[in-house]
């Protein structure tokens, strides 16, 4: 049997420590849109927390690389 392994999307530093007051407009495929809401709930967090977490671990990547 196989074993189903799904990482949390955890950021370096919280997705809640910097004030959220930018807004991005996003245009996205359905398909895209339910997947990552899937991925979200999986990882218990609502679809805007999860679109940050997974924006910030792909600018600044998994190992704690911050811009100064």
């Amino acid at each position: 049997m196989t074993e189903v392994f799904t990482p949390s999307v955890l950021p370096q530093r919280s997705a809640r420590a910097a004030k959220c007051d930018r807004v991005v407009k996003l245009h996205v495929p359905e398909a895209l849109h339910d997947d990552l809401a899937i991925l979200a709930r999986i990882d218990q967090r609502a679809l805007s927390e999860y679109v940050r977490v997974v924006l910030d671990r792909h600018v600044y990547g998994t190992l704690g690389a911050r811009r100064s």
